[in-house]
């Protein structure tokens, strides 16, 4: 199963914030939020903080009982030769980290996963001209055909491509157009719905344009804050059948250090409901 955590900044407004809630924090990631030089990437590596400590605890209750506290657990990071972070000494869980805009978003899995979230701004066109290929433009004139807005279809095929491009762990070495998206015909219109279903905006899977074996599965999804629009997709090997949502966040009146997080039922719902976790 695939969990998706999502947290937004606006709810860590100013220094004062983020020293308060460093104490949520492993010791690593402390260290990598007081290395930042400015606000914006401190409030940003926090709430990755965040994300990654309540995905580790929500595993680690499911697979070995651990009790709820709000202690953070000691986490140990190691790198793949392309520099993807995994938590060293859990091998079966792998999870990606992604932010645009106000909100930073981590994916959990128990294979490999590589997740992408961007803000959508005006459609840029010169990246399609020079990164796209042939069949990325015609999958982008074909969703345009089929009721999408062209910043919607964009911005969906760009996260699909740099969320599969962190499942393999090679980034932007990858290439944009060494990749090839082959949507998903269900009989609605292919794998880009024009009904919102869930939030959902598309399914079907990707691969290395010179190795079909290399192909994934991935969905994508519409995000909204109260001003803006966002895409997001998570790729993973394995197919994608049940995935679920979180949001992390800091209320106002609970008082400084607490920590609530949102639980979800199915992602297909696209809703956010919740449970608290207390300091």
């Amino acid at each position: 199963m695939i969990k998706i955590y999502r947290a937004d900044i606006a709810q860590v407004p100013d220094e004062e914030a983020v020293e308060k809630n460093m104490i949520f924090l492993d010791e690593m990631r402390r260290r990598k939020v007081t290395q930042c030089r400015n606000l914006g990437d401190k409030r940003r590596s926090l709430l990755a903080g965040f994300l990654i400590q309540a995905g580790a605890k929500d595993w680690m209750r499911e697979e070995s009982g651990l009790q709820k506290e709000s202690a953070p657990l000691s986490l140990s990071y190691a790198f793949s030769e392309y520099g993807k972070p995994y938590l060293r000494g859990e091998r079966e869980l792998h999870f990606n980290l992604s932010h645009s805009g106000n909100y930073v978003v981590c994916a959990f899995s128990d294979e490999e996963i590589g997740i992408d979230i961007q803000m959508q701004r005006k459609r840029q066109g010169d990246i399609v001209r020079r990164f796209f290929s042939r069949e990325d433009k015609e999958l982008l004139e074909k969703m345009t055909n089929g009721g999408m807005n062209s910043d919607e279809a964009f911005y969906c095929m760009w996260t699909v491509k740099e969320a599969y491009m962190k499942l393999t762990g090679e980034g932007m070495r990858q290439g944009l157009d060494a990749s090839v998206i082959e949507v998903s015909q269900d009989g609605r219109g292919g794998a880009f719905l024009p009904e919102r279903e869930g939030g959902i905006l598309g399914r079907g899977r990707i691969s290395k344009r010179e190795d079909a074996d290399s192909g994934a599965y991935f969905r994508s999804y519409e995000e909204r804050d109260k001003e803006n629009k966002y895409s997001m997709s998570v790729c993973s090997y394995g197919k994608i059948v049940d995935i679920q949502r979180e949001e992390i966040f800091i209320p106002e009146g609970n008082g400084p250090g607490v920590l609530t997080a949102w639980h979800s039922g199915e992602l297909g719902t696209g809703q956010y409901a919740g449970t608290a976790m207390q300091k």
